[in-house]
């Protein structure tokens, strides 16, 4: 029996169960091994499974983008070598070696704490920073650190309008929605200097339920926009389960404010999160990755040294051009510390 590896592009859900209900409308005929072979062939006994990981059964869903792309591909091969002779009597080659696959990502080491802040009425964002937080703290020694951000903002005094009042210093000790004790005696000015991030989850809930949600939500991505600490994370869900809707969907009932200028909410493209294993793992990477990309301190030790490399390299030159060569001296000290 030769093995079959069906690929689609589209909504997981909504895919397979046409293609399910296709198969059994149309492979029934006299000279048809029948819908029930196929089916099993192609889902095993999967078939009425949400699929939460697609390395052993089932179609595969082929996403585009440069790294899901890749992880699509690893899926492909692995699929491929493990009806191979050798890997079939070998299978932990492969689970436990890996492939490598050209242009998947890679997991990014933070280099220093984190926020990340999340809203009440933005549903489910909470779970997804849990889970951000989890992976750093898994591969690195660098802690997310998960605030209300409203309160966050009261707290800040980015606005004063968000809780109508000042707060007494033991809530503005709590307000770190996972905080222990030995949390609760970091300063606020501690607090306010690590980078910080507004996490978006964006998905059918998001925006249109009330007038006031809407008002509320939009009231703190406008602070923070605005902030000049801020930086705003765009997590698009994409599993029709969890709420996931076409980009589309989502832009008409977001608040215009926030999609005109000079908010311009989606000016940066929003990261897509999907809910099967394989493909959950590169949106965390990729969430990781632009964390880095809107604070590159944030990044390798190797990048942040020939950032600073290339400052130096800059001053010196425009350093050079303001003197005579008879009259080159070395650069101040007190210069040279500020550049590291």
């Amino acid at each position: 029996e030769k093995p079959i590896i069906v690929l689609y592009k589209g909504d997981s859900k909504e895919v397979t169960e046409e293609m399910i209900e296709e198969c059994i409308n149309n492979c029934n005929d006299h000279d048809s091994p029948g819908s029930a072979l196929i089916l099993e062939r192609i889902f095993g006994d999967r078939q009425f499974e949400v699929m939460v990981s697609i390395l052993e059964q089932g179609p595969i869903q082929w996403l585009n983008g440069s790294s899901f792309s890749a992880a699509s591909l690893d899926i492909v091969y692995y699929r491929i070598l493990s009806n191979l002779p050798y890997y079939k009597t070998h299978p932990s080659e492969l689970t436990s070696k890996g492939l490598k696959v050209p242009g998947e990502s890679k997991f990014v080491k933070l280099r220093s704490p984190i926020n990340i802040l999340v809203c009440d009425t933005n549903y489910g964002c909470l779970d997804v920073a849990e889970e951000l937080k989890e992976i750093v703290f898994a591969r690195s020694d660098e802690i997310v650190h998960i605030y209300d951000a409203e309160e966050y903002l009261s707290n800040h005094d980015v606005t004063n309008t968000l809780r109508g009042g000042e707060e007494s210093q033991s809530e503005s000790d709590s307000f770190d929605v996972t905080i222990s004790g030995r949390q609760r005696l970091l300063s606020q000015s501690q607090i306010s200097h690590r980078p910080t991030f507004l996490l978006l989850y964006l998905n059918e809930f998001t925006f249109g339920q009330s007038k006031k949600s809407d008002a509320e939500i939009a009231m703190i991505i406008e602070s923070c926009i605005n902030h000049p600490s801020i930086h705003v994370l765009l997590i698009h869900e994409q599993d029709t389960l969890k709420g996931g809707c076409k980009f589309n969907d989502l832009y008409r009932s977001t608040p215009q404010n926030l999609v005109n200028e000079p908010l311009n909410l989606y000016r940066d493209v929003a990261i897509p999160l999907y809910s099967t294993r394989e493909y959950r793992d590169t949106s965390m990477k990729a969430i990781l990755h632009q964390i880095v990309k809107l604070d590159p301190k944030l990044g390798s030790k190797l990048g942040y040294y020939m950032k600073s490399m290339s400052s130096m390299k800059r001053l010196l030159n425009k350093s050079s051009s303001q003197v005579s060569r008879g009259s080159r001296r070395t650069m101040p000290r007190y210069e040279m510390e500020q550049i590291f």
